[in-house]
């Protein structure tokens, strides 16, 4: 009942966002068994704890603090709309590839894009810089625990088969573990999953940032030279 209380005190969005972290962390722990012998070392245990941390870092942040959703309540819909872009986006070409539908796209772009969408309407819209830097990165830190939940279905999905192969093999992962001088492809693939889930957030905040000044500073930018549009 406590439980229960304490998550009606929150927006729909956050808690939205913590079941989207809950079946992270569900799945993270669902690849001990698609693959058991990443926990038959101390490391393979600490990678796993380490990912489910990071999950519920993300959440406590989403929750709690200066960065809640609370507190940014006028624009992270707009977050969680690109974000949900982006994530589709990214997940559908991960599957095309599994299918064997190759399609030349540099996923760089969905970064960039969600995240400039994002700043650039939460500062148009709100005539506040820091509004729009905010929703940039929530854009792509929600995009991507969004994201994760869909490759990490797909991945179990398609796990040992041969078009999991060949993924692998197009992604490069197959010619690494030929050099990492390991002897368990199934192993070597687990961590490179796990690796990813923990980089991906890290790296789609770091984005966040760097594209999310530009594209709110070009919203205030454009609320500017309005006043001279008219007069002239």
């Amino acid at each position: 009942m406590t439980l229960a209380r304490s998550l009606q005190q929150f927006s729909w969005i956050q808690r939205l966002f913590l079941l989207v972290l809950i079946c992270n962390i569900a799945l993270i722990l669902w690849g001990i068994y698609v693959v058991p012998a990443t926990v038959s070392a101390p490391t393979g245990v600490a990678r796993i704890l380490v990912d489910m941390g990071l999950q519920g870092a993300i959440g406590l942040l989403a929750l709690f603090g200066p960065f809640s959703f609370q507190r940014y309540r006028a624009i992270i819909w707009i977050s969680l709309l690109f974000g949900l872009l982006f994530a589709i986006a990214y997940d559908a070409i991960v599957l095309l590839d599994y299918l064997g539908i190759s399609k030349e796209v540099n996923v760089f772009l969905f970064f960039v894009g969600a995240a400039s969408l994002a700043g650039f309407i939460a500062g148009y819209q709100t005539r506040r810089f820091g509004q729009g830097v905010i929703a940039a990165i929530w854009a792509l830190v929600i995009g991507t625990a969004i994201w994760s939940v869909g490759v990490l279905l797909i991945h179990y999905t398609f796990w040992g088969t041969r078009e999991a192969y060949l993924f692998w093999q197009k992604d490069g992962a197959i010619e690494q573990f030929h050099h990492s001088g390991m002897t368990d492809l199934n192993l070597f693939l687990i961590q490179d999953v796990q690796g990813a889930l923990f980089f991906h957030p890290l790296l789609s905040a770091v984005a966040g940032a760097i594209c999310g000044p530009v594209a709110s500073g070009l919203a205030q930018g454009a609320h500017a030279i309005q006043p001279t549009r008219k007069q002239a």
